[in-house]
């Protein structure tokens, strides 16, 4: 039998990331009725702690993932 899965393909503008961003979870949230506010409250979480760790700054410890001059 076949196997139908929803599947969201994008592909997004770097030049254009707010805008973009939010297309997607526009285009995420209809494949989940009656759960928006909770996706939208996680994705809000999410941002808080990255926009915490980013007052921080990097710790000495941290690695960076893509060293300078690399391909």
């Amino acid at each position: 039998m076949a196997q139908i899965q929803p599947v969201v393909k994008v592909e997004l503008d770097p030049l254009k990331p707010v805008p973009e961003i939010c297309s997607v979870i526009m285009a995420v949230t209809p494949y989940h009725p009656g759960n928006e506010e909770a996706i939208l409250q996680g994705v809000k979480e999410a941002v808080e702690q990255r926009l915490e760790q980013l007052k921080k700054g990097p710790k000495a410890h941290d690695e960076q993932v893509r060293k300078p001059n690399s391909k």
